[in-house]
């Protein structure tokens, strides 16, 4: 089980040191009148819509914590932002409300982020509301359930003040039905827009019945300055604030902020809160990181380190067609570098068929498409299949058009005629696919291979991220909607967030028994017992700890937890002594594909 330290800090020191515009305290935000609203928590980092990611934000000083509420089977709301399937995030099956909250709170839900979150549980939003009365903050409910009366149950039972709870409303009906429940709960305006932005009478009539905040998506940004600008104007001369949603590039952050508006829906707040705030983060968006890795030697779709479980996709109540788990020698194929390893046999999947991949890609600019990422597979195919074309990938989570990238009939990777290499049937293989946006880069046993011309234009390649719905967060693996499919198989896959460099494809390796390294290299705590309080600044990958005042703490024991796969220049577990240090160790880092990063641990006497 996780096991965190509630308690919070103030770094000033540090940043006294670190930041020399400002001497505020870096969890202290009041004085600088920006609001970051953590999306589903401090989600960037830690399992979104958990307990764990909501604390995380309010012990950093966000003040707003963006959850997603759904109902359980018996009635009991719970955080979950896919109410119609809980398999990207959890080790269950079906709907939320398919589900009892007894067998919700059973369930895994942190180890698809980092194996490190092994043991997190399903959240209840009254033990969420305890967190923000705790931390003198506000949860914004997206209630994909609304019930007016059931939210007044919880409020209640919680025992935190009313305007701890602000539900988004979408609806006339939602406003009536809240405010008769919850007469004293703020509550956010997230349905439709005025048509015209100087309608003083839309913004008061929301106002006066306790409206605090109206939040635009970006596109609405993109209805032009002079609109976003009368329309903050409006707002704030009604007594409203206007946020805007999600946004987490940095710059963009600023933009907005000085557009006038007074927050933003971000997976980065801490960032967001800095940037916005005279202080100067380090910033690296999206981290680059492994974000989905299997390797099928336990004969399931379960992630290995990181990442959803796998799945079948399956259209309308077609027959399933199943993968099958077994050994190479089983399936009378070749071993994989010379072992008899278990692998998945792949069917060749009919276009209401296939195996459909959770990306875990945070949002990065506009939209619910990213396009920018890796895909990483070791692949065997008979020769049986030659002469054909052979789907590989498919971007459309529906299978509604042709696959994106194919071993053709001459044996060749790629699409769109552009096809490169010369893939060797009866052989393993360890393919990678890179999207960088403007093209499309392939490698076979780590040789590049050629490049494919893929303009953004197209809106082919890029996959869903975690801002569409419906658990269509992905994409399918070997389907293809006219049947340019076969019968593979797959010993290992891995998923990145970013277009890999070929130096980093030739860090892989070749086809190995033991699967894909990843490049994941977090350190997630000191395991230093006792402690006060320990922080993680995840920018500038420093561990801030302070110790209880128990006489000498120069030296204290440590046991370093790591990201999946990751290791250490220096032991991982032992004593470090702070004084001869002068307060500080900074290590290495060595992520399991070989890439490494500095971190320091900062004692604070």
């Amino acid at each position: 089980m996780i096991i965190r330290n509630s308690s919070v800090f103030v770094f000033v020191l540090f940043f006294l040191n670190s930041f020399s515009q400002k001497t505020q305290s870096p969890v202290d935000f009041s004085d600088c009148g920006f609001t970051a609203v953590a999306h589903r928590g401090y989600s960037e980092f830690y399992p979104e819509d958990t307990l764990l990611a909501i604390e995380e934000a309010f012990k950093r000083g966000i003040k707003y914590c963006e959850v997603d509420v759904a109902i359980s089977k018996d009635g009991i709301y719970v955080l979950s932002h896919d109410p119609h399937t809980i398999s990207r995030t959890t080790d269950g099956t079906g709907a939320v409300s398919d589900n009892s909250y007894a067998t919700l709170m059973a369930l895994e839900t942190g180890k698809w982020k980092e194996s490190y979150f092994e043991g997190t549980s399903f959240p209840l939003l009254v033990d969420a509301l305890k967190l923000a009365q705790k931390y003198d903050a506000c949860l914004y409910l997206d209630v994909k359930n609304f019930s007016g009366s059931m939210l007044k149950q919880v409020l209640l039972e919680s025992g935190a003040d009313p305007i701890r709870m602000m539900p988004a409303i979408t609806t006339i009906a939602a406003l009536n039905e809240f405010k008769d429940s919850c007469p004293d709960s703020p509550w956010v305006w997230f349905g439709g827009m005025p048509e015209n932005p100087e309608d003083v009478d839309w913004y008061k009539s929301k106002v006066q019945l306790g409206c605090k905040v109206f939040e635009l998506a970006e596109d609405d940004v993109l209805k032009g300055s002079d609109w976003v600008s009368t329309f903050i104007d409006m707002a704030h001369d009604s007594g409203a604030k206007v946020w805007v949603y999600t946004v987490n590039n940095e710059e963009k952050i600023k933009e907005y902020a000085n557009m006038g508006f007074d927050g933003v829906e971000t997976d980065r707040p801490y960032v967001a809160q800095l940037a916005v705030c005279g202080y100067n983060p380090v910033s690296d968006y999206p981290k680059k990181e492994t974000t989905g890795n299997w390797n099928f030697k336990k004969a399931d779709f379960e992630s290995n380190g990181v990442g959803s479980r796998l799945k079948n996709f399956q259209k309308d109540s077609t027959l399933l067609q199943s993968v099958e788990f077994g050994t190479t020698s089983y399936f009378g194929i070749a071993p994989v570098s010379g072992m008899d390893v278990t692998v998945a046999k792949i069917p060749a999947y009919n276009p209401h068929n296939g195996l459909f991949v959770y990306d875990n890609f945070m949002m990065e600019d506009y939209g619910a498409l990213d396009a920018s990422y890796s895909v990483i597979v070791d692949l065997y195919v008979s020769s049986a299949n030659k002469g054909r074309y052979i789907s590989l990938l498919q971007t459309n989570p529906d299978n509604l058009g042709d696959a994106d990238f194919f071993i053709n009939p001459d044996g060749q990777l790629g699409t769109l005629d552009s096809y490169h290499g010369n893939f060797d049937f009866d052989t393993w293989h360890r393919l990678v696919f890179v999207l960088d946006g403007n093209a499309i880069r392939k490698y076979l046993d780590e040789a590049f291979i050629g490049e494919t011309e893929a303009p953004l234009g197209l809106k082919r390649w890029p996959v869903f991220n975690n801002m569409a719905y419906h658990g269509k967060h992905g994409f399918l693996l070997f389907s293809d909607n006219d049947n340019e499919t076969a019968a593979v198989y797959i010993n290992a896959l891995q998923l990145r967030n970013y277009a890999m460099s070929e130096a980093e494809v030739s860090l892989l390796g070749g086809v190995s028994p033991n699967g894909i390294p990843v490049n994941n290299k977090k350190l997630f705590s000191t395991g230093i017992d006792s402690l006060e309080t320990e922080m993680i600044d995840w920018e500038q990958q420093t561990i801030f700890i302070k110790q209880k005042s128990t006489g000498n703490n120069f030296k204290v024991a440590y046991n370093l937890q790591l990201s999946y796969g990751a290791k250490t220049d220096i032991p991982t577990s032992g004593w470090f002594n702070f004084k001869e240090r002068n307060g500080s160790v900074t290590f290495k880092v060595i992520a399991a594909d070989g890439s490494s990063t500095n971190w320091t641990i900062q004692n604070i006497p």
